[in-house]
């Protein structure tokens, strides 16, 4: 069976599949969370589905020019003119000390080597989205343009051609106050001449980058020659270029990480990918590094022992995760220390190389925490060394394949699981931190909560900056189509384009206060052992079973390593949910997920906002916020309203309103699932407008209002939702004509 996403009811065909209560006990207090999981689709009621009605809403970047949004005055240009960015406590601040906090995107591959002309053009919208930081993953892309020559045999020579439109893009970029992210090892390929064994089975390397010499020595190579190299336009060497915020050793390379899943074991796939295992070469090359290790690490009576336990004399091999239970402690213990001290030896060797050899005098973080499904700690500890802590994380990453496949969910419903939830693990006592791959990925049917969401608890948090993965070379040519490879690309998506803009608005102006309270997470040394062993799908993300994990959406959360100390019972503050989750303060209300209709509710002097279910099961509307309530068609929605001025909302005389459901290519089928895509469509991409009432309170009933709708890129579409005052209230007809943000001009002085 396919479905049409055009006719898939989104009130109708929902339902309560499962409820589950867990409780845990800390020292008396019974923490009880609950949370429904909500099946979006149930086909025997399919019947009863209306007929969605979705518009073309192609996004035309060549129309940015006229957009009546611009957010570059958040901005402090050119960037660097302070100095160089710098940790100072647990957060960010630039030469003057002036706290700096990071709002950016991903730029991916090819699309880091633009023509000039278009380096200029995305320079200015990135600088009018309010985007102050770009992070270039992977200069070194196997595919298109590249920072690395792949003419010949050796591809381990710089590409000077495309290099040469990086430095211009650059430049560009910096002259409006946008810091750069330098990304040196993410998606390099290793050519037939470049002395690397088993170069087609060894993929990505992902597992080798660690301890494999040669691989290490091309890592350095590289780093040196682009980092050393003379930008022509600033005339400085990006190693002492002060608009460079951060270099980032490798992407998502732990090795702690592929001993825990069990990619390090000897496999050999001709067609090898990002996640492929070691090839039987690099495995053998570990296994022999770690039974040297052993011969300078453990007595001859301890790798007897060993050796008996693996019921073979001879050289150890290292233990795969189906052995973990089955060997002693000891024997545990003593992979995993190899492990971790491997990847820590690397990541020290890469630190010393590029600050004292190479002389980088920006900012260097190693990885990221990247798989909240594992033990993240020994990594994280392994990384604490660096700036700044640093986050990836993903709501229902779509499988990929002969097929893609994404489970659908709206994270509303699941907020114990959300991605806020998941990132909450890696923040440190001390150190700042920084998320830098996050989104809900396309076609995931309820992407539109996933912006407001994390800006809205990275601030409460007080983190230091998020950048959204990723922008999309779709922007260059501004087609009206968003492809199969294009599942992270925000430029052609007109809901997350409108997102960005009124949470970078959001986010420049910190317009919810960071939670005063905090709890601190101990994490003691024997904890990251053991933690290693147990089942991970339990356990995730925190591993500690006494942490609720709601508490992050509460009060601020952070983890200290206590060594070899002992970690107390931990005496974590209840938190109770029976009307749903209230940060303190009650800036945030994360309600309704109990019963499958999850919302969140934002309310601060200068935003406020309502995302997710618009209703009950009944149709009933929500209370809404102070100033803002609905009354809509539509079952799933995000509101917000955003002061432009700088003004609470309730003095505010202009601000911006988006209404946004979602987007979608036209013609995009699924299977009977509605988890795996049929056909992805040829476009144009469409949006199902948000269509009723948007009530406005608190102004006086004889001001007037104009709400003038604004074109995908913020442009005047000469239209307007009409708007009249009933009573306490201002009523705003949405949907009519179709649209996704408007300005609301209080009293305008004459017609617009």
């Amino acid at each position: 069976m396919i479905v049409s996403d055009r006719n898939v009811s989104d009130a109708k065909s929902s339902a309560i599949d499962e409820v589950f209560l867990f409780s845990s006990v800390v020292k008396g207090l019974a923490v009880k969370v609950q949370a429904a999981i909500m099946v979006t689709v149930l086909f025997g009621v399919m019947a009863t589905a209306r007929a969605e009605q979705r518009v073309p809403f192609p996004v035309d970047w060549t129309s940015m020019g006229e957009s009546s949004l611009d957010l570059s005055r958040f901005l402090d240009a050119p960037a660097g003119k302070h100095g160089f960015i710098r940790p100072q406590g647990e957060h960010l601040v630039d030469g003057s000390g002036k706290r700096f906090r990071i709002w950016g995107v991903n730029l991916g591959g090819p699309a880091c080597f633009p023509e000039k002309q278009q380096a200029e053009r995305l320079a200015d919208t990135f600088a009018a989205l309010g985007i102050n930081c770009v992070r270039f993953h992977g200069l070194d892309s196997a595919w298109g343009k590249s920072s690395l020559d792949r003419s010949g045999d050796r591809w381990d020579q710089l590409n000077e051609a495309d290099l040469a439109k990086f430095d211009y893009l650059f430049d560009q970029l910096r002259r409006r106050g946008i810091y750069a992210n330098l990304n040196l090892n993410v998606f390099r390929t290793y050519g037939p001449g470049d002395e690397v064994p088993q170069p087609r089975e060894l993929g990505l390397g992902k597992w080798a980058t660690h301890f494999h010499p040669r691989l290490i020595q091309l890592q350095q190579d590289y780093a040196r020659k682009l980092l050393t190299r003379i930008n022509p336009y600033t005339g400085r060497r990006y190693c002492e270029e002060p608009a460079v915020v951060v270099v980032e050793i490798v992407n998502e390379n732990s090795l702690v990480g592929g001993w825990l899943s069990g990619r390090l074991v000897g496999v050999d796939d001709q067609d090898a990918g990002t996640w492929s295992p070691l090839p039987t070469q690099y495995a053998e090359e570990l296994n022999r590094q770690f039974n040297r290790w052993l011969a300078e690490n453990r007595s001859p009576q301890q790798r007897h022992d060993f050796e008996n336990q693996a019921g073979q004399a001879g050289p150890l091999t290292l233990l795969s995760p189906d052995e973990f239970s089955r060997v002693s402690r000891e024997r545990f213990e003593t992979d995993y220390q190899f492990i971790v001290q491997t990847e820590r030896k690397f990541l020290s060797q890469m630190r010393s190389f590029l600050k004292d050899e190479v002389g980088l005098q920006s900012m260097l973080i190693g990885d990221s925490d990247h798989s909240d499904t594992l033990n993240g700690y020994p990594h994280m500890l392994n990384n604490a060394m660096f700036d700044y802590m640093d986050g990836h994380g993903y709501w229902q990453h779509p499988s990929t394949g002969a097929e893609v496949r994404i489970k659908n969910d709206p994270m509303v419903n699941d907020p114990s699981d959300s991605t806020i939830v998941q990132f909450a693990r890696t923040a440190m006592v001390g150190k700042p931190f920084v998320i830098s791959e996050t989104q809900h990925p396309y076609p995931h049917q309820y992407a539109a909560e996933g912006m407001p969401i994390v800006t809205a608890f990275s601030m409460l948090q007080d983190w230091d900056g998020v950048c959204f993965h990723a922008w999309g070379s779709s922007f260059y040519d501004s087609k009206s189509v968003i492809e199969r490879h294009e599942l992270f690309q925000l430029s052609p998506d007109p809901i997350k384009v409108a997102a960005m803009w009124a949470c970078g608005l959001m986010w420049h102006q910190q317009v919810i206060r960071p939670a005063a309270e905090r709890t601190v997470r101990n994490v003691s040394a024997s904890q990251m052992v053991d933690w290693c062993r147990v089942s991970r799908w339990d356990r995730r993300p925190f591993f500690d079973p006494l942490f609720p994990r709601i508490l992050p959406l509460v009060q601020q959360t952070r983890w200290q390593y206590v060594g070899d100390d002992e970690v107390p019972t931990a005496d974590y503050p209840a938190v109770l949910i029976d009307k749903g989750i209230r940060s303190e303060g009650g800036q945030l209300d994360w309600l309704g997920f109990q019963d499958g209709r999850g919302h969140l509710l934002m309310q601060t002097p200068m935003a406020e906002a309502i995302v997710g279910f618009q209703s009950d099961w009944r149709g009933k509307a929500w209370k809404g916020t102070h100033h803002i309530s609905t009354d809509l068609s539509n079952e799933f929605a995000v509101v917000m309203l955003v002061s432009l001025d700088g003004q609470p909302i309730q003095h505010s005389r202009q601000l911006l309103l988006v209404a946004a459901d979602r987007a979608v290519c036209k013609g995009l089928t699924w299977h009977d699932d509605m988890q795996t895509v049929d056909q992805w469509g040829d476009g144009p991409v469409e949006i199902r407008p948000v269509k009723g009432k948007v009530s406005i309170k608190g102004w006086q009933e004889s001001e007037k209002l104009n709400v003038r709708v604004l074109g995908a890129v913020g442009q005047p579409t000469g239209e307007q939702w009409a708007a009249e005052s009933r009573g306490d209230r201002h009523v705003i007809d949405v949907g009519s004509p179709a649209g996704i943000m408007a300005i609301v001009e209080r009293n305008p002085a004459g017609p617009k």
